[in-house]
């Protein structure tokens, strides 16, 4: 009952309306929050999705955070992925280069476009049902420290387990995330950073250097048959995780 009463009193902040038709079949995905992003006051949207093909995460469900005003696409492009992605360094830089492992002109662009078409249900639709014994992925795209706090800790409640990693670690109004998300590290100097103020920490290191913080990714370890969502350990509480660089864009870390 308190679960229900923490997520009903979340305050989600909307210029539009979208209603799911309830005698449709069960959507594929629920929006979450909308709201505006404490990096920079623009609009933003929370969307999660029931059902994943990724291979690395397994199983879980997958929360977007998109720019609920512009594409994906468009928004790499201009630069209003700030938004979402604030200060985070494997944003597009001057030179054109991108070091980010997701391609949005997939998953991220296919679900903004189903966004706009109403395609998913609303938080007051999701059967919480649906989250027992599952496992939450924050972040699939997006900066999961932007979403409602009380969100995040009552599907979290809810849920078998969650992953999560923040670029925001530095600013005041996410730490709420420490203990939740893991410190996106890009450096030893962060790593040391994040330590030293509690964190736990996620490292993305070039292919083939050397690792400077805790264990390596053990989904990503050759031969290693687990996934996120055996895993278990980027959960913001239990220990270091690093990662080679991956992706289109592994050539930039």
């Amino acid at each position: 009952m308190m679960l229900l009463m923490m997520i009903s009193s979340i305050h989600l902040i909307s210029q539009k309306t979208f209603h799911f038709n309830k005698h449709m079949a069960k959507p594929n995905g629920y929006v979450l929050q909308r709201g505006f992003s404490p990096i920079d006051g623009k609009p933003f949207v929370v969307i999660m999705t029931m059902k994943s093909n990724n291979r690395k995460t397994g199983k879980m469900l997958q929360v977007w955070i998109l720019n609920e005003s512009v594409n994906p696409v468009e928004a790499i492009a201009t630069g209003a992925d700030y938004t979402i992605c604030g200060d985070c360094p494997h944003r597009k830089q001057s030179d054109g280069s991108r070091s980010c492992y997701v391609n949005v002109g997939q998953a991220p662009n296919s679900i903004w476009k189903a966004y706009k078409r109403g395609s998913y249900g609303n938080l007051s639709d999701l059967d919480l049902a649906e989250i027992k014994g599952k496992r939450i992925r924050w972040g699939a795209y997006g900066d999961p420290s932007i979403i409602d706090r009380y969100l995040v800790k009552a599907l979290n409640k809810r849920a078998a387990g969650h992953t999560g990693y923040t670029h925001q670690w530095k600013q005041p109004w996410a730490q709420w995330c420490k203990n939740v998300f893991q410190a996106s590290c890009d450096s030893f100097e962060d790593y040391l950073n994040a330590s030293a103020h509690g964190w736990k920490t996620f490292a993305v290191i070039p292919k083939g250097s050397e690792a400077y913080s805790g264990k390596l990714c053990p989904a990503t370890a050759d031969n290693s048959q687990a996934t996120c969502a055996t895993c278990k350990l980027c959960d913001g509480a239990k220990t270091d995780i690093f990662v080679e660089a991956h992706g289109t864009g592994a050539k930039y870390v």
